[in-house]
């Protein structure tokens, strides 16, 4: 190895590394919301613990509502980005499809599709991915807030992976 290709090597490690502690440190503030600030029935991964609850803090306030969706849209997309490496238009890919998957989720909360998801019927929680799934589309509620916040944390992604590519 000569000494460019141990540089450009050194490079790319740290761009990673920043992305990654980016994305982790993102992910610990939005969850960090949804434990201190939300009712864990409408949490899509604290639906099936809903029962040991603890009292709500309301530690971050307005900021509260619509941060984690900014937050989390934010982290997913630039770790689909950083898995996409160097596939060709790997920002594009990775920050499209985490808005389609949030907003997705978004949209299943909203009171419509959540009459024809489930009529009548009872909506039955366990602790299986599918109903946690379930907890979140019929204990959460649609907010279009939520799908801007998304929109937002994924462009944000899209320009921080950019920037530290050296990359329009």
């Amino acid at each position: 190895m000569n000494t460019y290709t141990v540089k450009r090597f050194d490079q790319h490690a740290v761009k990673v590394a920043a992305l990654s502690l980016s994305a982790i440190l993102a992910l610990a503030a939005g969850t960090s919301i949804y434990l201190f600030d939300r009712d864990w029935a409408s949490v899509l991964f604290l639906a099936p613990f809903t029962n040991s609850t603890a009292d709500h803090v309301g530690l971050f306030g307005v900021l509260g509502g619509n941060l984690p969706s900014f937050f989390h849209a934010y982290a997913f997309a630039l770790l689909l980005i950083m898995l996409l490496g160097k596939t060709p238009h790997a920002r594009h890919i990775g920050a499209a499809l985490w808005f389609s998957i949030a907003a997705a989720l978004e949209c299943l909360q909203a009171t419509r599709i959540e009459a024809l998801l489930y009529g009548s019927t009872a909506v039955h929680t366990d602790s299986t991915i599918l109903g946690s799934i379930q907890a979140y589309i019929a204990n959460g509620h649609f907010d279009p807030g939520d799908l801007l916040a998304a929109g937002l944390g994924c462009v944000a992604a899209y320009g921080v992976s950019s920037v530290l590519e050296g990359r329009p």
